[in-house]
């Protein structure tokens, strides 16, 4: 079995060898401790996460948790980066070995390689659209008020700039666990006009948890007209399946820290192929020719961090290892208690909608009895909990990931 010992001692004695050769013990040290750590049809527990023995995470939603493997892998790319700085940056081969990263991010999610790029995060991609997108005067921008502001802002800045409208719908919060499926394509159909250009999709928005039917907005949207889609996988990449074929949408975007568990700083985003001539590039420098066809040009910005790139390949690995049915009923059982323990509480009422489909391990409590950070910071000091509390909804947002249980929902609400 490969050891870090083992790997340091060829770092220190590889200096110019092949790239190659040098990455494959960091690999073959992952799938062993891959394959020691997670079983077939198990999933990862706290034991393979570095958090603190009094730390209750409940806020995956905000920032993941990255598996210790991962972590493992990120350092020992590091320390062979490092070995050589100017080799390790600049070398030609590095192209297959980031390539072979684009292979698994586009197996993951059902597409291919060229259609994958590698922002810092999803709010990148959307400065990237709101700027670069081909949209002008008389042109609209179409999203509702859930919509993240790292997915919105960019929009409303360059709106101005570029003389196309931003047209922002209202989700009825008030009435947001009852929602279904023709509601919110109502609220779509209602709203898309002439003029829209563009809409976007919060896939799950990160307020109340609503899993918008993206497949079936897009259709809406394709057979009114709508050129462009864009959908926001931040809180599902990771969290639900995702088939871009499937959803025929034409830019994804995500943060990897999230629920896809990778480095931060780092992220994956799809761009179909029938909007590569429609979106100028935001970041601009030498070679980009060379990309031109792909959707690589809408990545390369110099100096990039090597071991970040290739460790998502890792977290993509670790992710695809499980089973997603059994991931899937394990997420259910969490959000299920939690909305039981919601409705018996006297002081909690659930905020989010009430069938799976429309939802996910990303949900919202509305408290009662306290300001809710007020709550977040008193259970998070006495006892180590973490969520996201929304004071002007008098929320709290709860988003579990499988290395949680049911005792750690339970204790919350026998806390609050």
């Amino acid at each position: 079995m490969a050891s870090r010992k083992d790997f340091l001692t060829q770092v220190a004695a590889g200096g110019a060898a092949s790239l190659l050769s040098t990455l494959t013990p960091i690999k073959e040290l992952f799938t062993e401790q891959m394959g020691a750590s997670i079983l077939p049809g198990q999933l990862p527990t706290r034991k393979d996460y570095s958090l603190s023995d009094s730390v209750t995470y409940l806020n995956h939603g905000s920032t993941g948790t990255m598996p210790k493997i991962v972590q493992e892998a990120r350092r020992s790319y590091l320390a062979l980066c490092e070995n050589n700085p100017w080799f390790y940056m600049w070398s030609s081969e590095w192209e297959e070995p980031i390539h072979e990263v684009r292979e698994k991010v586009a197996r993951y999610i059902n597409a291919n390689p060229n259609e994958i790029t590698f922002p810092h995060n999803t709010t990148e991609i959307f400065n990237l659209l709101a700027l670069g997108l081909r949209l002008g005067s008389g042109d609209e921008v179409l999203f509702p008020n859930l919509n993240h502001s790292g997915a919105s802002i960019p929009f409303h800045f360059h709106a101005s700039k570029k003389g196309y409208d931003v047209r922002v719908f209202e989700m009825p919060v008030e009435r947001i666990s009852d929602i279904n499926v023709d509601d919110l394509l109502a609220l779509y159909d209602e709203h898309i006009t002439p003029k829209t250009r563009l809409v976007v999709i919060p896939h799950i928005d990160n307020t109340f948890g609503v899993r918008q039917p993206a497949k079936e907005i897009t259709k809406l949207a394709r057979s009114k007209g709508v050129p462009f889609v864009a959908l926001d996988t931040a809180q599902t990449m990771g969290m639900i399946p995702i088939d871009v074929k499937d959803l025929d949408v034409d830019i994804i975007g995500t943060s990897a820290h999230k629920w896809l568990q990778a480095p931060k700083g780092i992220s994956v985003a799809y761009f179909n192929p029938r909007i590569w001539e429609e979106v100028s590039p935001m970041w601009v420098t030498w070679g980009q020719e060379r990309w031109k066809g792909s959707s690589r040009v809408f990545e390369d910005y110099g100096t990039r961090n090597r071991p970040e790139i290739l460790s998502i390949g890792h977290a993509i690995d670790f992710q695809a290892s499980l089973d997603e049915e059994v991931k899937s009923e394990k997420l259910q059982s969490l959000w299920n208690l939690a909305k039981d323990l919601a409705d018996e509480h006297p002081n909690t009422t659930w905020r989010s909608p009430r069938t799976w489909e429309l939802s996910g391990s990303l949900f919202v409590i509305e408290v009662n009895s306290i300001k809710p950070s007020e709550l977040s910071n008193g259970l998070f000091l006495d006892h180590g909990i973490v969520f996201r509390p929304f004071d002007g909804y008098s929320t709290i947002r709860i988003s579990p990931n499988l290395a949680n249980t049911e005792e750690e929902i339970s204790r919350l609400f026998e806390l609050i």
